[in-house]
């Protein structure tokens, strides 16, 4: 297999879609507090008046139910899709490639707990196994040179930028799952590290 190397990328929403956006209308919905027992008498009593505040309250109850859910809509577990991906905004976890809808709640359950591990070994086993790949192997040269003779900042060679290699058995096969695991160990490492990914022999 062909090693990877980083490349620009669409930011697209790979494995969960939702075909709603944001909170909207549900038919049938009644409102807890519905507008025509809070009028006058006089008014209740008028046909017109009465189908205007049931309206209303077929508007209104959507926002009233999502209130009073509001909880629900911070945890992941819970949360429904598009607001799941707006917490995954607040905590800078690796969405854009989950499977599915319980990949997608796993990773940002989880990703406050792996922030204080970012940019570390432990990050990347933790992301990807057993998620994402059956087996992560990390090779890293990482080291520091240092000299102790004094020289001229401008006779300094320009560092190559380090690279670390993951070796992979991934649960799919083909260039596409290398690139997609690529893409996630791209955001849990520092950003001047080049990520290569290969599947293991």
């Amino acid at each position: 297999m062909d090693e990877l190397v980083p490349a620009a990328y669409d930011r697209t929403w790979h494995g969960v879609t939702s075909h709603v956006e944001g909170r909207g209308a549900v038919p049938g919905l009644l409102s807890p507090f519905p507008l025509d027992k809070q009028i006058p008498a006089m008014l209740a009593e008028d046909p017109f008046v009465c189908r205007m505040l049931e309206a209303l309250d077929e508007v209104i109850a959507p926002a009233i139910s999502s209130l009073d859910c509001f909880p629900a809509y911070l945890d992941p577990r819970t949360a429904p899709v598009d607001m799941l991906r707006y917490l995954a905004s607040w905590l800078l976890a690796t969405v854009d490639d989950a499977w599915n809808e319980d990949s997608l709640r796993r990773d940002v359950g989880e990703a406050h707990a792996r922030a204080k591990w970012a940019g570390t070994a432990r990050a990347l086993q933790e992301r990807l196994v057993p998620h994402e790949v059956k087996s992560l192997t990390i090779e890293d040269p990482g080291s520091t040179k240092a000299s102790v003779t004094p020289t001229d900042p401008k006779d300094w060679k320009k560092a190559p930028d380090p690279i670390i290699t993951l070796r992979v058995i991934p649960y799919a096969a083909g260039r596409e799952e290398l690139l997609r695991i690529q893409r996630i160990a791209r955001g849990l490492v520092p950003a001047h590290v080049v990520v290569k990914v290969n599947a293991a022999a």
